[in-house]
């Protein structure tokens, strides 16, 4: 750290570390704006390879001549009744519509004779075509629109809506059309809001914010190249990236920024000053950013690619910002100097009682107050947290298609309208694929699978077989479920349908795949994932902090304080999406991705003041560290989590329901472990324990007590 603070500090090789980041900025710009065009969304590349969904998958791809397909669901509603009208329209829409879309085969009417009398409602107040398209993710939703665009919403007395995967697609690309540079904008603007009102300097308020710009052009054009390289990079995954750069970063920048301007208090050369800020406040950036970009990547180990494909998303873009804020942030800053905090300049002034004013002020005051009596402190924090981890008996999963969005949507509303006449699964039907192994599959294989599947309460009824495999070998029908396909009832069948096709004639053998099983599927893989994760991130989390601190004992009470705060934030969180915003449960996925997020993050403050505490120990003992390290980390810190959380909060403002309930529950996990862990937990911890945290060490760290850096020279005021 030494050697890197020479250099971005020095009067000449500043200067260089600014022209780097312009050419890494005009080499991996270009290629970051490609990176939309290279993400994949699709449900069956997440899945395991192990999963029964996705053998199903595969089958369907290679073994028959439809290859994998998806839905398009139109439906036709007249209160009263469809009219003769109606019906022409149904089939000249049906006509119209495969001479603009890829439709395979042809459209399933109603009306058209009786093998189409389950399309037509018994009232016959609502009907439906159906057309299947080939599994295309990226042009599914214009598909959908075109198919819009053509059959149009009615009219007197008529409603149509687009449904099923196709009018879903539709309804996504309308939502994230320009989500990415939407939620960038908003990120900026309100960090940008938020630095000005902290630092009353435009400058200053401007340079994190340029720095952490570049570090996100540089992050985009390398996950486009690793994107390239085969590996699969989600929407979702590139939407988080930018609040999580531009929430760490700003972090980053203004914990240097903090030590920064302590440091030209007590210098009068800037670029001394510098040098010294970053030799100070490095070593717990650097820990901080390896600790998140670590834990992200232990999301590699899942086998749920939905999740492991987050990790070396996140891991790049910590990286990335962690090379710019200890780069090109501390060059900026040593070539603005005291004039870039204009017009706030005297508060950086040299000092020579800078030490004197930087451990007075409130965080003092909290600090004596909560060592008073530290043991009533932790309790009374611990059973706050405990309490608010209570909420984890809400918990419940549930992907019901109304829950998807938070607006009105084309494709909830068909969907609405087809549930009140027809089975709710009648919308996403699962797949099921009967396989002979020493022939074509026989009409008496047909007919054993379809009792079984009769059998199953929660099934509405058993399709016709809908294609052979071009050897004959495999036949596939499809299911409908009676109620939401992606609600617990549903889910909660799988495992008894898959029994029950377990016991068949010998070599014949039936997969249950797509529709509800992928869900449920997706749903296993994560569970085991969580407890693969968990385990394994708090380890290098651990590992981490043992190195940064030399002890073994503060980073045991590091965790347990920011799993506390996770446990309650969790439940805490799941009470208020239960039952304030009224949502009928969660992603299955939710807790490990909060979990990575708030524990990872979570950590970044407390290293942030234990790496002050231990440096302000090895001088003045713990108990007078600790008080002096939250008197001088306590504003940053502060201010670093309203930022950090306030970034999260932009997901809040999407119309998904999945990153409200990410950026709720980071935004208010942040808040606590800014305001209730860091500020008093810790402390009280620390004093409960006394010089034992830092065992097997010392306080002083086994070595003399220092006043001024060895080697240090004062450089030439300018």
């Amino acid at each position: 750290m030494r050697s890197v603070a020479a250099f971005v500090s020095g009067r000449r090789t500043k200067w260089v570390v600014p022209l780097v980041w312009l050419i890494l900025m005009a080499v991996f710009l270009p290629l970051g704006s490609k990176l939309t065009d290279e993400t994949s969304d699709e449900t069956s590349s997440f899945l395991p390879k192990s999963a029964e969904s996705t053998k199903v998958n595969n089958l369907l791809k290679d073994s028959f001549a439809s290859g994998q397909t998806v839905n398009g669901i139109v439906v036709y509603r007249r209160p009263g009744g469809l009219t003769t009208a109606d019906r022409r329209k149904i089939r000249e829409d049906a006509r119209r519509i495969k001479g603009v879309v890829p439709v395979i085969g042809n459209p399933a009417v109603p009306f058209e004779g009786p093998a189409t009398r389950g399309l037509v409602s018994p009232r016959g107040d609502v009907a439906y075509t159906v057309l299947a398209f080939r599994d295309d993710f990226k042009n599914l939703g214009d598909w959908g629109k075109k198919v819009r665009d053509v059959v149009g919403t009615g009219g007197a007395g008529l409603h149509v809506y687009v449904t099923g995967d196709a009018g879903f697609s539709a309804d996504f690309d309308e939502v994230f059309g320009s989500l990415d540079t939407t939620l960038l904008l908003a990120t900026v603007l309100l960090v940008l809001v938020l630095l000005g009102a902290i630092y009353r300097s435009p400058v200053i308020a401007v340079i994190p914010l340029v720095v952490v710009f570049a570090a996100y052009s540089v992050a985009q054009g390398l996950i486009y190249l690793y994107a390239k390289s085969g590996a699969t990079v989600s929407s979702n995954s590139t939407q988080i990236l930018v609040v999580l750069m531009f929430g760490l970063g700003t972090d980053y920048c203004m914990l240097l920024l903090s030590r920064y301007r302590e440091e030209l208090r007590r210098e009068q050369d800037k670029h001394a000053a510098m040098a010294r800020a970053v030799r100070r406040a490095g070593p717990a950036i650097f820990a901080s950013g390896l600790t998140v970009a670590m834990s992200m990547l232990v999301l590699l180990v899942a086998d749920t690619r939905s999740i492991s494909s987050l990790g070396p998303v996140a891991a790049i873009g910590v990286l990335c910002v962690l090379a710019a804020g200890l780069t090109l942030l501390p060059a900026l800053l040593t070539i603005g100097g005291r004039r870039a905090f204009w017009p706030r300049r005297g508060s950086v002034e040299c000092d020579p009682l800078a030490e004197v004013h930087v451990h007075r002020g409130i965080w003092r005051r909290i600090g004596d107050r909560v060592m008073q009596r530290p043991g009533l402190a932790l309790g009374t924090t611990l059973a706050i947290f405990g309490v608010g981890a209570l909420g984890l008996l809400a918990y419940k999963e549930d992907y019901s298609i109304t829950n998807v969005f938070k607006k009105d949507t084309e494709s909830v509303d068909g969907f609405h309208a087809l549930e009140r006449a027809f089975p709710a699964g009648t919308s996403n039907p699962s797949t099921v694929v009967i396989e002979r192994a020493n022939g074509p599959v026989r009409p008496s294989d047909v007919a054993i699978v379809r009792r079984r599947l009769e059998s199953v309460p929660q099934i509405a009824n058993v399709g016709p077989v809908s294609e052979r495999s071009r050897d004959r070998r495999l036949a596939k029908l499809n299911i409908v479920f009676r109620n939401d396909p992606f609600t617990s009832k549903a889910l909660n069948s799988v495992p008894t349908i898959r029994d029950r096709l377990d016991v068949l004639p010998p070599g014949v053998e039936a997969l249950l795949g797509a529709g509800t099983a992928t869900q449920y599927d997706f749903d296993k893989a994560t569970a085991s994932d969580t407890k693969k994760i968990v385990p394994l991130a708090l380890f290098v989390i651990a590992v981490i902090l043992g190195l940064l601190l030399q002890s073994v004992v503060a980073p045991i009470v590091i965790l347990v304080t920011v799993l506390a705060s996770f446990f309650g934030t969790l439940g805490l969180s799941l009470v208020f999406f239960r039952y304030v915003v009224g949502d009928p449960g969660v992603d299955a996925s939710l807790p490990i991705f909060a979990f990575i997020f708030l524990v990872a993050l979570g950590v970044d403050y407390t290293i942030f003041l234990m790496s002050r505490v231990r440096e302000e120990a090895r001088r003045h003992g713990t108990r007078e560290g600790a008080l002096r390290a939250l008197a001088a980390t306590g504003p940053v810190i502060t201010s670093a989590g309203l930022v950090l959380a306030g970034t999260f909060s932009v997901l809040m403002t999407l119309p998904v329901t999945f990153a409200f309930n990410i950026g709720f529950m980071v935004a208010v996990g942040i808040l606590l472990d800014t305001f209730v862990v860091r500020t008093i937990m810790l402390p009280a911890a620390i004093e409960v324990i006394g010089d034992r945290i830092w065992w097997p060490s010392s306080p002083s760290g086994g070595s003399r007590v220092l006043t001024e850096e060895p080697g240090a020279e004062p450089a030439p005021a300018r």
